[in-house]
């Protein structure tokens, strides 16, 4: 600026321009984004940028992650097929051994199938003959037919077919008489000369013994 002639009015200096409202205006209006939601976005923005210069989100020091452990399911395979079904006869040596099924006529299988358990429960009745096949329990009880031979057990045992019919120690069976106590229900139509009798069920065999 030249200098002020003689008798010139100089007119007073302009004062700098303030940047305060300008600031003030900036902060304003960055509130006011805030309240909309522009501000969330843009600080996610800042954080999304930070983390690619950073090399991705860290992991705490010291956390560890495990998958659950997955528990295996088995399934028991199933049982093997009973050696007789509930009704069938079978036949039995003299030590209780399983000899395969029979049939109910009297021709083979002196015992009858009762029930047939994989889990070897006891026998419904507990004083029941029982043999153990295959892993079941079969429960058993006496099944004879009148007119046919038998071996009967002198004490304790197993009844058999008899090999031959009227060989010695073998017993012809004249007449059956179920929940009898001893023989004076037994036939008179036909000869007999001794009377058997079994539990579990009750029943009597009216016999010739040979």
């Amino acid at each position: 600026m030249p200098p002020p002639r003689p008798g010139m009015t100089v007119p007073p200096p302009v004062p700098p321009k303030s940047n305060g409202p300008l600031i003030i205006g900036l902060v304003g209006g960055l509130l006011a984004l805030c309240l909309v939601g522009v501000c969330g976005v843009a600080v996610v923005g800042v954080a999304i940028n930070n983390n690619r210069k950073d090399g991705g989100p860290q992991v705490a020091a010291g956390s560890t992650y495990s998958p659950p452990e997955v528990v295996p399911t088995t399934t028991p395979p199933p049982p093997p097929p009973a050696p007789a079904r509930i009704g069938q006869c079978i036949g039995v040596d003299t030590e209780g051994n399983f000899l395969g099924i029979g049939n109910c006529n009297g021709t083979s299988g002196t015992y009858q199938v009762v029930s047939a358990d994989y889990d070897q429960r006891p026998c419904a009745d507990a004083g029941a003959p029982y043999i153990t096949v295959n892993g079941y329990r079969l429960c058993l009880e006496h099944h004879l037919v009148r007119y046919f031979c038998y071996k009967f057990p002198k004490d304790k045992g197993w009844v058999v077919h008899a090999p031959k019919c009227k060989a010695k120690g073998t017993v012809h069976v004249i007449d059956i008489v179920p929940g009898a106590s001893n023989g004076n229900r037994c036939t008179r139509d036909r000869k007999w000369n001794r009377w058997y009798k079994f539990t579990h069920p009750t029943v009597v065999y009216c016999v010739m013994q040979y």
